[in-house]
């Protein structure tokens, strides 16, 4: 078994590891995840599907409650 399945590294090994070109290309890769990373999980468009999808089922029980010309009067009377 070697040493760094061990979890040792080898003595000549440095701490960064290797300086070749594809250790800092995924270290840049981590660092651009990192920074492309928002700070709110959910953004406006997954709320407005979950408003629309909240809502859908229940204009057809609204329709039958209320006709549609009373509706739309309540709702354009609505001051936003």
């Amino acid at each position: 078994m070697s040493a760094a399945l061990r979890g040792g590294a080898p003595a000549d090994e440095q701490l960064l590891g290797s300086a070749d070109i594809h250790s800092l290309a995924d270290l840049n890769n981590s660092v651009e995840v990192v920074r492309s990373m928002h700070t709110v999980l959910v953004g406006m468009d997954a709320l407005l599907r979950l408003t629309f999808a909240t809502l859908a089922p229940v204009v057809p029980l609204l329709l039958t409650l209320m006709p549609l010309e009373g509706l739309l009067k309540k709702l354009v009377g609505l001051r936003f």
